[in-house]
Protein backbone atom coordinates (compact mmCIF):
# COMPACT_ATOMS: atom_id res chain seq x y z
CA UNK A 1 0.00 0.00 0.00
CA UNK A 2 1.54 3.64 -0.75
CA UNK A 3 1.55 5.74 1.57
CA UNK A 4 0.99 9.80 1.41
CA UNK A 5 4.57 11.85 0.33
CA UNK A 6 4.23 14.57 3.13
CA UNK A 7 2.61 12.98 6.25
CA UNK A 8 2.99 9.44 5.55
CA UNK A 9 -0.90 8.09 6.24
CA UNK A 10 -1.95 4.73 3.93
CA UNK A 11 -3.24 6.44 0.80
CA UNK A 12 -6.31 4.41 -1.01
CA UNK A 13 -5.43 2.72 -3.92
CA UNK A 14 -5.65 5.38 -7.17
CA UNK A 15 -6.03 8.00 -4.67
CA UNK A 16 -4.67 11.73 -6.02
CA UNK A 17 -4.80 13.57 -2.63
CA UNK A 18 -3.71 12.22 0.84
CA UNK A 19 -7.90 12.06 2.67
CA UNK A 20 -5.85 13.10 6.05
CA UNK A 21 -3.30 16.05 5.07
CA UNK A 22 -4.77 17.14 1.15
CA UNK A 23 -1.76 16.90 -0.27
CA UNK A 24 -1.57 15.73 -4.24
CA UNK A 25 0.33 12.86 -4.55
CA UNK A 26 3.21 12.61 -7.82
CA UNK A 27 3.35 10.10 -9.89
CA UNK A 28 6.91 8.51 -9.00
CA UNK A 29 9.84 8.99 -11.05
CA UNK A 30 12.16 6.26 -12.28
CA UNK A 31 15.27 6.23 -12.64
CA UNK A 32 16.77 4.07 -15.64
CA UNK A 33 20.16 2.66 -15.70
CA UNK A 34 20.47 2.14 -19.84
CA UNK A 35 21.78 -1.21 -20.51
CA UNK A 36 22.57 -3.26 -23.87
CA UNK A 37 19.57 -3.88 -25.78
CA UNK A 38 17.53 -6.95 -25.40
CA UNK A 39 19.14 -7.35 -21.42
CA UNK A 40 16.43 -5.91 -19.73
CA UNK A 41 16.62 -2.72 -17.75
CA UNK A 42 17.04 -1.29 -14.33
CA UNK A 43 15.55 1.76 -12.06
CA UNK A 44 14.95 2.98 -8.91
CA UNK A 45 11.59 3.72 -7.13
CA UNK A 46 11.15 6.96 -5.41
CA UNK A 47 10.59 7.24 -1.72
CA UNK A 48 11.77 4.92 1.20
CA UNK A 49 11.62 1.57 0.24
CA UNK A 50 12.95 -1.79 1.58
CA UNK A 51 13.52 -2.56 -1.82
CA UNK A 52 13.49 0.11 -4.18
CA UNK A 53 15.12 -1.63 -7.39
CA UNK A 54 13.05 -3.12 -10.29
CA UNK A 55 14.24 -5.35 -12.55
CA UNK A 56 12.28 -5.17 -16.07
CA UNK A 57 12.39 -7.47 -19.38
CA UNK A 58 10.50 -6.02 -21.48
CA UNK A 59 7.08 -5.25 -20.32
CA UNK A 60 7.60 -8.11 -17.72
CA UNK A 61 8.49 -6.88 -13.99
CA UNK A 62 11.61 -9.12 -13.05
CA UNK A 63 11.27 -8.76 -9.40
CA UNK A 64 11.92 -5.95 -6.75
CA UNK A 65 15.08 -5.40 -5.27
CA UNK A 66 17.06 -4.04 -2.02
CA UNK A 67 20.42 -2.88 -3.94
CA UNK A 68 21.11 -2.17 -7.53
CA UNK A 69 23.32 -4.89 -7.73
CA UNK A 70 20.90 -7.24 -6.99
CA UNK A 71 18.53 -6.26 -9.44
CA UNK A 72 21.43 -6.07 -11.79
CA UNK A 73 22.02 -10.10 -11.00
CA UNK A 74 19.07 -11.28 -11.33
CA UNK A 75 19.07 -9.83 -15.11
CA UNK A 76 22.22 -11.18 -15.96
CA UNK A 77 21.45 -14.77 -13.96
CA UNK A 78 18.33 -14.82 -16.48
CA UNK A 79 20.97 -14.13 -19.53
CA UNK A 80 23.29 -17.05 -18.28
CA UNK A 81 25.86 -14.87 -16.71
CA UNK A 82 26.25 -13.95 -13.02
CA UNK A 83 27.98 -10.43 -11.40
CA UNK A 84 30.60 -11.86 -10.84
CA UNK A 85 31.41 -13.40 -14.51
CA UNK A 86 30.76 -9.87 -15.82
CA UNK A 87 32.40 -8.52 -13.38
CA UNK A 88 35.62 -9.99 -14.53
CA UNK A 89 35.11 -9.63 -18.09
CA UNK A 90 38.94 -9.13 -20.51
CA UNK A 91 39.05 -7.39 -22.88
CA UNK A 92 38.36 -9.75 -25.58
CA UNK A 93 34.83 -10.52 -24.19
CA UNK A 94 34.07 -6.69 -23.51
CA UNK A 95 34.60 -6.32 -27.25
CA UNK A 96 32.49 -9.29 -28.39
CA UNK A 97 29.85 -8.01 -26.20
CA UNK A 98 30.03 -4.40 -26.96
CA UNK A 99 30.03 -4.72 -30.58
CA UNK A 100 27.06 -7.20 -30.49
CA UNK A 101 25.12 -4.04 -29.25
CA UNK A 102 27.13 -0.80 -31.23
CA UNK A 103 27.43 -2.67 -34.55
CA UNK A 104 23.58 -2.21 -35.00
CA UNK A 105 24.07 1.10 -35.45
CA UNK A 106 26.81 1.50 -37.64
CA UNK A 107 27.66 0.49 -41.72
CA UNK A 108 29.84 -1.66 -42.50
CA UNK A 109 33.18 1.06 -42.94
CA UNK A 110 33.12 1.20 -39.30
CA UNK A 111 32.84 -1.91 -38.62
CA UNK A 112 36.02 -2.79 -40.69
CA UNK A 113 37.58 -0.30 -39.00
CA UNK A 114 37.01 -1.03 -35.33
CA UNK A 115 37.83 -4.40 -36.26
CA UNK A 116 41.27 -3.47 -37.14
CA UNK A 117 41.88 -1.50 -34.41
CA UNK A 118 40.75 -4.66 -32.36
CA UNK A 119 43.75 -6.75 -33.45
CA UNK A 120 46.30 -4.19 -32.22
CA UNK A 121 45.16 -4.48 -28.69
CA UNK A 122 46.11 -8.23 -29.27
CA UNK A 123 48.50 -8.05 -25.86
CA UNK A 124 45.28 -7.59 -23.64
CA UNK A 125 42.66 -9.52 -24.87
CA UNK A 126 42.49 -11.79 -21.84
CA UNK A 127 43.30 -8.98 -19.34
CA UNK A 128 40.31 -8.44 -17.36
CA UNK A 129 39.40 -5.15 -18.09
CA UNK A 130 38.65 -3.44 -14.92
CA UNK A 131 42.23 -3.75 -14.54
CA UNK A 132 43.18 -2.04 -16.99
CA UNK A 133 44.87 1.18 -16.76
CA UNK A 134 46.29 4.39 -19.08
CA UNK A 135 49.48 2.82 -19.17
CA UNK A 136 48.36 -0.29 -21.05
CA UNK A 137 46.55 1.64 -23.67
CA UNK A 138 49.04 3.89 -24.02
CA UNK A 139 51.45 0.98 -24.60
CA UNK A 140 49.89 -0.30 -27.52
CA UNK A 141 49.69 2.93 -29.11
CA UNK A 142 53.33 3.37 -28.60
CA UNK A 143 53.74 -0.18 -30.57
CA UNK A 144 52.10 0.76 -33.43
CA UNK A 145 53.76 4.19 -33.21
CA UNK A 146 54.90 4.35 -37.06
CA UNK A 147 51.40 3.73 -37.75
CA UNK A 148 48.90 6.52 -39.21
CA UNK A 149 47.32 8.83 -36.90
CA UNK A 150 44.01 8.31 -38.45
CA UNK A 151 44.47 4.15 -37.48
CA UNK A 152 45.84 5.19 -33.88
CA UNK A 153 42.85 7.79 -33.61
CA UNK A 154 40.33 4.89 -33.77
CA UNK A 155 42.77 3.08 -31.55
CA UNK A 156 42.23 5.49 -28.89
CA UNK A 157 38.44 5.48 -30.05
CA UNK A 158 37.83 1.96 -29.73
CA UNK A 159 39.29 1.45 -26.30
CA UNK A 160 37.31 4.67 -25.35
CA UNK A 161 33.99 3.37 -26.30
CA UNK A 162 34.41 -0.16 -24.82
CA UNK A 163 35.25 1.95 -21.71
CA UNK A 164 32.18 3.72 -21.69
CA UNK A 165 30.47 0.34 -22.25
CA UNK A 166 31.97 -1.18 -19.23
CA UNK A 167 31.57 1.85 -16.90
CA UNK A 168 27.78 1.44 -17.94
CA UNK A 169 27.72 -2.46 -16.96
CA UNK A 170 29.71 -1.43 -13.65
CA UNK A 171 32.60 -3.56 -14.75
CA UNK A 172 35.01 -0.71 -14.68
CA UNK A 173 34.68 2.88 -13.16
CA UNK A 174 36.50 4.82 -15.11
CA UNK A 175 37.17 5.70 -18.72
CA UNK A 176 41.24 5.13 -18.67
CA UNK A 177 40.98 5.25 -22.11
CA UNK A 178 40.38 8.68 -22.68
CA UNK A 179 43.75 9.96 -20.96
CA UNK A 180 45.77 7.94 -24.21
CA UNK A 181 48.24 10.08 -25.91
CA UNK A 182 48.72 10.12 -29.65
CA UNK A 183 52.16 10.51 -30.67
CA UNK A 184 52.54 13.77 -32.82
CA UNK A 185 53.63 13.53 -36.31
CA UNK A 186 55.41 15.43 -38.46
CA UNK A 187 53.44 17.51 -41.10
CA UNK A 188 54.26 15.97 -44.65
CA UNK A 189 54.23 17.51 -47.79
CA UNK A 190 50.45 16.09 -49.54
CA UNK A 191 51.88 13.21 -52.28
CA UNK A 192 50.02 13.59 -55.22
CA UNK A 193 49.88 11.35 -58.70
CA UNK A 194 52.09 12.63 -60.81
CA UNK A 195 51.31 12.62 -64.87
CA UNK A 196 53.81 9.61 -65.11
CA UNK A 197 51.81 7.61 -62.52
CA UNK A 198 48.54 8.90 -64.43
CA UNK A 199 50.12 7.58 -67.55
CA UNK A 200 50.93 4.23 -66.11
CA UNK A 201 47.45 3.97 -64.68
CA UNK A 202 45.41 4.88 -67.99
CA UNK A 203 47.66 2.26 -70.16
CA UNK A 204 46.40 -0.46 -67.59
CA UNK A 205 43.05 -2.10 -68.65
CA UNK A 206 42.56 -3.57 -64.76
CA UNK A 207 39.29 -2.16 -63.10
CA UNK A 208 41.32 -1.24 -60.15
CA UNK A 209 43.11 1.18 -62.37
CA UNK A 210 39.92 2.96 -63.80
CA UNK A 211 38.82 3.32 -59.94
CA UNK A 212 41.77 4.95 -59.13
CA UNK A 213 41.30 7.40 -61.73
CA UNK A 214 37.69 7.88 -61.58
CA UNK A 215 39.03 9.15 -57.82
CA UNK A 216 41.46 11.69 -59.38
CA UNK A 217 39.20 13.15 -61.91
CA UNK A 218 36.57 13.72 -59.35
CA UNK A 219 38.22 14.31 -56.05
CA UNK A 220 35.94 11.86 -54.64
CA UNK A 221 36.46 10.37 -50.88
CA UNK A 222 37.38 6.66 -51.47
CA UNK A 223 33.92 5.51 -49.49
CA UNK A 224 31.62 8.39 -51.71
CA UNK A 225 32.52 6.06 -54.67
CA UNK A 226 32.09 3.17 -53.30
CA UNK A 227 28.43 4.22 -52.36
CA UNK A 228 27.49 5.72 -55.38
CA UNK A 229 24.40 5.21 -56.44
CA UNK A 230 24.16 4.55 -59.85
CA UNK A 231 20.44 7.41 -60.45
CA UNK A 232 23.30 9.94 -59.00
CA UNK A 233 25.43 9.94 -62.14
CA UNK A 234 24.65 12.58 -64.50
CA UNK A 235 27.35 12.16 -67.13
CA UNK A 236 29.52 15.18 -66.58
CA UNK A 237 28.70 15.15 -62.71
CA UNK A 238 27.90 12.94 -59.44
CA UNK A 239 25.56 13.85 -57.03
CA UNK A 240 27.16 12.70 -53.71
CA UNK A 241 29.28 12.64 -50.65
CA UNK A 242 29.24 11.74 -47.13
CA UNK A 243 31.54 12.54 -44.09
CA UNK A 244 30.34 15.88 -43.35
CA UNK A 245 27.42 18.02 -43.92
CA UNK A 246 28.75 20.15 -46.70
CA UNK A 247 29.74 17.15 -47.94
CA UNK A 248 26.71 15.49 -48.55
CA UNK A 249 24.25 15.79 -51.66
CA UNK A 250 26.98 17.89 -52.85
CA UNK A 251 27.52 18.73 -56.99
CA UNK A 252 30.92 16.48 -57.79
CA UNK A 253 32.26 17.39 -61.52
CA UNK A 254 34.05 15.08 -63.47
CA UNK A 255 37.11 15.82 -65.44
CA UNK A 256 36.46 15.19 -69.17
CA UNK A 257 39.33 12.74 -68.73
CA UNK A 258 37.52 10.61 -66.45
CA UNK A 259 34.11 10.44 -68.04
CA UNK A 260 34.36 6.77 -69.84
CA UNK A 261 35.33 5.63 -66.43
CA UNK A 262 31.90 6.22 -65.28
CA UNK A 263 30.51 5.48 -68.27
CA UNK A 264 31.98 1.74 -67.83
CA UNK A 265 31.13 1.10 -64.67
CA UNK A 266 27.55 2.14 -64.90
CA UNK A 267 27.50 -0.27 -67.93
CA UNK A 268 27.98 -3.26 -65.65
CA UNK A 269 26.87 -2.36 -62.53
CA UNK A 270 24.36 -5.36 -61.59
CA UNK A 271 22.58 -3.67 -58.27
CA UNK A 272 22.19 0.12 -57.33
CA UNK A 273 25.82 1.21 -56.67
CA UNK A 274 27.31 2.44 -59.40
CA UNK A 275 30.74 0.13 -58.36
CA UNK A 276 28.80 -2.77 -57.88
CA UNK A 277 30.06 -4.54 -60.78
CA UNK A 278 33.68 -4.25 -59.32
CA UNK A 279 35.49 -6.59 -57.60
CA UNK A 280 36.48 -5.21 -54.15
CA UNK A 281 33.26 -5.20 -51.82
CA UNK A 282 34.47 -2.58 -49.34
CA UNK A 283 37.48 0.52 -48.90
CA UNK A 284 39.21 -1.84 -46.84
CA UNK A 285 39.24 -4.70 -49.29
CA UNK A 286 39.79 -2.33 -51.86
CA UNK A 287 42.95 -1.04 -50.25
CA UNK A 288 44.70 -3.88 -49.07
CA UNK A 289 43.94 -6.50 -51.95
CA UNK A 290 43.83 -4.44 -54.79
CA UNK A 291 45.11 -0.63 -54.70
CA UNK A 292 48.21 -1.28 -53.02
CA UNK A 293 48.88 -4.12 -54.52
CA UNK A 294 48.37 -2.39 -58.29
CA UNK A 295 50.82 0.73 -57.07
CA UNK A 296 53.47 -1.88 -56.76
CA UNK A 297 53.14 -4.14 -60.28
CA UNK A 298 52.99 -0.42 -61.99
CA UNK A 299 55.66 0.67 -59.99
CA UNK A 300 54.30 4.02 -58.99
CA UNK A 301 55.56 5.29 -55.07
CA UNK A 302 53.14 3.99 -52.81
CA UNK A 303 50.48 6.86 -51.70
CA UNK A 304 47.22 6.57 -49.61
CA UNK A 305 43.86 6.40 -51.58
CA UNK A 306 43.31 9.86 -50.38
CA UNK A 307 46.53 11.27 -52.48
CA UNK A 308 43.93 11.46 -55.42
CA UNK A 309 41.90 14.18 -53.78
CA UNK A 310 45.52 16.04 -53.21
CA UNK A 311 45.63 15.37 -56.86
CA UNK A 312 42.71 16.34 -58.11
CA UNK A 313 42.93 19.85 -55.76
CA UNK A 314 46.23 20.62 -57.30
CA UNK A 315 45.28 20.78 -60.65
CA UNK A 316 42.46 23.12 -59.64
CA UNK A 317 44.61 25.15 -57.94
CA UNK A 318 46.12 25.20 -61.06
CA UNK A 319 43.59 25.96 -63.42
CA UNK A 320 42.79 29.08 -60.66
CA UNK A 321 39.60 28.14 -59.49
CA UNK A 322 38.14 30.16 -56.34
CA UNK A 323 38.83 28.90 -52.91
CA UNK A 324 35.51 28.88 -52.11
CA UNK A 325 34.47 26.57 -55.31
CA UNK A 326 37.13 24.53 -54.44
CA UNK A 327 35.86 23.92 -51.10
CA UNK A 328 32.27 22.99 -52.32
CA UNK A 329 33.84 20.72 -54.71
CA UNK A 330 35.61 18.05 -52.39
CA UNK A 331 32.96 18.67 -49.75
CA UNK A 332 35.24 20.45 -47.11
CA UNK A 333 32.97 21.30 -43.99
CA UNK A 334 35.83 24.20 -42.99
CA UNK A 335 38.00 26.43 -45.24
CA UNK A 336 40.70 25.43 -43.23
CA UNK A 337 41.00 22.10 -44.70
CA UNK A 338 40.71 23.74 -48.60
CA UNK A 339 43.33 26.20 -47.38
CA UNK A 340 45.84 23.94 -46.22
CA UNK A 341 45.93 22.94 -50.04
CA UNK A 342 47.49 26.15 -50.80
CA UNK A 343 49.27 25.76 -47.93
CA UNK A 344 51.28 22.70 -49.08
CA UNK A 345 51.63 23.65 -52.67
CA UNK A 346 54.63 24.07 -54.55
CA UNK A 347 57.03 27.38 -54.87
CA UNK A 348 56.17 27.26 -58.28
CA UNK A 349 52.41 27.29 -58.03
CA UNK A 350 52.43 29.49 -55.28
CA UNK A 351 54.77 31.92 -56.96
CA UNK A 352 52.31 31.82 -60.31
CA UNK A 353 49.35 32.46 -58.50
CA UNK A 354 50.30 35.91 -57.12
CA UNK A 355 51.30 36.75 -60.30
CA UNK A 356 48.41 36.23 -62.22
CA UNK A 357 46.42 37.76 -59.18
CA UNK A 358 48.85 41.18 -59.21
CA UNK A 359 48.39 41.18 -63.18
CA UNK A 360 44.82 40.83 -62.58
CA UNK A 361 44.39 43.86 -60.18
CA UNK A 362 47.04 45.96 -62.73
CA UNK A 363 44.29 45.44 -65.86
CA UNK A 364 41.73 46.55 -63.37
CA UNK A 365 43.53 49.67 -62.45
CA UNK A 366 44.86 50.49 -66.25
CA UNK A 367 40.74 49.74 -67.00
CA UNK A 368 39.92 52.30 -64.51
CA UNK A 369 42.00 54.86 -65.72
CA UNK A 370 41.44 54.85 -69.22
CA UNK A 371 37.81 54.97 -68.68
CA UNK A 372 38.34 58.16 -66.43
Amino acid sequence: MSTCTKCKAALPEGAVYCPMCGKKQVAEKRKTLKRANGTGSVYKLSGRRTRPWVATKGKVIIGYYERKTDALEALDKLAGRTVAERYNFTFSQVYDEWSKEHFRSVGDAAKVSYGAAYKKFEPLYDRKFRDLRTADFQAVIGAHANQSTATLSNCKLLASQMSKWAIREEIATTNFAAFIRLPKKETKEKEIFTPEDIAALTADDSDTARVILMMIYTGMRIGELFKLPVEDYHGTYAIGGEKTKAGKNRVIPIRPEGQRYFQYFASIANDERLLSGYAAKNTQQFREVYFYPLLDKLGIKRKTPHSTRHTYASWALQSKIAPENLQKILGHAKFATTAEIYYHSDADTLVSAVLNASNRVSNLKQTDTDEN
